[in-house]
């Protein structure tokens, strides 16, 4: 059994953290830049899922990385990108959050 918190999973070490979180706007669409940290010596089975919200449609729309394994300990950055065609049909982004799946358990999120 895993119990979260204060980015601690007992029984695991700690948690990998969302340190950081910034959106582009480009030709191709939006790219998201997420900078994380992880601690333990080597990490497996991370996960990162993006919720937006678009201006003309009002729910959440999510999108999610591939697997992140054999992660060494520090800071590490990844990219979710979003092509221009979900721009074209449901507007600009109004809001969005990225959350981190440490094993399949949310260990962090952060939001905009």
């Amino acid at each position: 059994m895993f119990v979260w918190f204060e980015g601690v999973i007992f029984g695991s070490g700690l948690a990998p953290c969302i340190e950081g979180l910034s959106r582009i706007k480009t030709a191709k669409g939006y790219t998201f830049k997420i900078s994380y940290r992880t601690e333990d010596e080597w990490t497996d089975g991370l996960v990162f899922k993006l919720f937006c919200t678009f201006s003309k449609h009002n729910e959440e729309i999510s999108f999610t990385s591939v697997g992140h394994s054999n992660i060494k300990k520090g800071y590490h950055h990844t990219e979710i990108n979003i092509p221009k065609v979900y721009r074209d049909r449901y507007g600009y982004i109004k809001f969005y959050r990225v959350e981190l799946y440490h094993n399949g358990i949310l260990v962090s999120l952060k939001s905009l």
